[in-house]
């Protein structure tokens, strides 16, 4: 099609643009997702709507220097429990369905419960999960790096 030029029209134009997960502090996404597509649009005058609709995982591994990697919400769904530093459970504080909320009451729970208590962070509590079950029914979380994820 080089040199032609198409003309569709519509009334509403969706834009799939591949994300802007690195605009934040912390992601599991890849490092290209920089909402480059979106700033584009912006600049060339669309109306920007609906943006709080961005995909996003409330769960992940988090070791210091080291890439961000998810822990699927699965693992909520199998039976681990959100617990802040004194090993509370607090997620049936905020919603009746607790570790089983939707992932956006699950965050805005984490982000309030850390506020309201001075906690920087929040943990994902797999100790009770029989570490078979876990190994097999979510082989990738349970190999990091080549290393077990129990040592």
């Amino acid at each position: 099609m080089h040199g032609e030029l198409r003309v569709v029209w519509g009334s509403a134009v969706v834009l799939a643009t591949g994300g802007a997960a690195r605009l934040f502090r912390e992601s599991t996404n890849p490092s290209v997702t920089t909402g480059d597509g979106i700033a584009m649009a912006y600049r060339a005058g669309a109306s920007l709507r609906d943006m709080e609709f961005m995909q996003f995982h409330p769960t992940v591994l988090y070791v210091p220097g080291a890439p961000r990697k998810l822990v699927s919400e699965a693992a909520r769904g199998e039976g681990a429990f959100v617990v802040d530093a004194r090993g509370e459970r607090f997620l049936g504080a905020y919603d009746s369905r607790g570790e089983l909320a939707p992932r956006d009451v699950v965050s805005r729970a984490m982000v309030a419960h850390m506020l309201a208590h001075g906690f920087t962070h929040v943990y994902l509590d797999l100790r009770h999960i029989d570490r078979s079950a876990w190994r097999n029914g979510f082989p990738a979380s349970w190999r990091q790096g080549g290393r077990s994820a129990s040592t």
